[in-house]
């Protein structure tokens, strides 16, 4: 982005150095219109679930240095945009809160996945692009629970939250078709509170930290989609395809199932959850390994354009369908649980 050659005292600027200034506005541009995109996108309703996806194409197509510059413009132009929409309406600043915490951790949790470390050079270790995302998976999925456990004293919280479980209830009931004793009785078994308790149970077993890693990973192929549109350019998920699971891991997701059931019969309930959290970092590992193995399969065949768009346009339906998706994450964990005994990346080589 910068010229390390120095300038000469005179003040002329000799032709083969580009002026510092030229540099920065060539990259200040594009990192603005993605900072502010970030910040509209987060205010859009339903295309908010998008608005990691402009840092994601910063980190790709102007590089790191400019991925975390995007970050801090972001961050805070959402956080005075917050604070006046919040003023504006009679919150006060402490209303801007949990928005705040919200686009900060995501966003910083993402960026990292992006574009790694700062500095390279300033002896930080380098953290692989999957074990960043789950932990930023964790850090996001302990933010939305600080954030929803702080605000389970505020009375519109919980009354939307119950209108939520309300409408979950009686929509479920009434599409039973039962009778009038069964009705009466999915009545007791379904009630709000029941609904209530069941997902905050799931959210703390690793509800949640599925959700953010998906969000994650979901914001990551989006932003490469993306930089192939307008730049046609950059990493193409060589990462992914030569990501392997640490041996052991494979013995500490074994070693999770039966700590958890033991857990459950003394019981132990804040060691359940936390086992069954390390049990969603373990799947999401593996789930990244068996998809480095489709990618391995893919690259090495050769394949004509339709068939990679129809393929394209079933990964779209497979992540985008309620139970086609759960199949599809479970037959990628378990291709990656079999890697652990069968050679499913090996390059083949023809002997004559």
């Amino acid at each position: 982005m910068y010229s390390e050659d120095p300038i000469p005292q005179g003040g002329a600027i000799p032709h083969d150095v580009t002026p510092v200034s030229s540099g920065v506005r060539v990259t200040l541009v594009p990192v603005l219109i993605c900072a502010g995109a970030c910040v509209v996108l987060m205010r859009t309703g339903f295309f908010s679930l998008f608005f990691l996806v402009p840092l994601g194409f910063c980190a790709v197509a102007c590089g790191s240095p400019a991925a975390w510059f995007c970050l801090v413009i972001s961050a805070l132009g959402n956080a005075i945009l917050s604070a006046g929409f919040s003023l504006r309406y009679g919150g006060g600043l402490a209303g801007a809160g949990p928005e705040v915490l919200y686009f900060t951790v995501l966003a910083l949790g993402f960026t990292w996945i992006m574009a790694g470390n700062p500095r390279e050079d300033a002896g930080i270790p380098r953290i692989r692009t999957v074990f960043r995302l789950a932990a930023a998976a964790v850090a996001g999925a302990l933010m939305f629970l600080g954030i929803a456990y702080a605000g389970s004293g505020d009375g519109s919280l919980s009354a939307f939250a119950r209108s939520q479980a309300e409408t979950l209830s009686s929509a479920y009931i009434a599409s039973s078709g039962a009778d009038a004793a069964q009705q009466a009785f999915l009545e007791r078994l379904l009630s709000p509170d029941r609904i209530m308790e069941l997902l905050w149970a799931v959210s703390l077993r690793g509800g949640v930290l599925i959700s953010a890693f998906f969000l994650f990973f979901f914001s990551r192929q989006a932003a490469f989609v993306l930089n192939r549109l307008f730049r046609r350019r950059g990493n193409s998920g060589r990462d992914l395809i030569n990501f392997y699971v640490p041996r052991g891991t494979i013995w500490v997701f074994s070693l999770c199932l039966p700590v958890i059931l033991i857990c459950r019969m003394i019981p132990l309930e804040i060691i359940e959850i936390a086992v069954w959290n390390l049990l969603v970092v373990c799947a999401m590992m593996f789930l990244a390994q068996g998809g480095g193995i489709v990618l391995f399969t893919f690259t090495r065949r050769s394949m004509p354009v339709i068939v990679r768009l129809f393929c394209g346009l079933l990964l779209v339906l497979a992540v985008f369908s309620p139970v086609i998706n759960l199949l599809a994450a479970g037959a990628l964990v378990l291709t990656g649980i079999a890697e652990n005994w069968l050679p499913l990346r090996v390059i083949k080589v023809n002997s004559d």
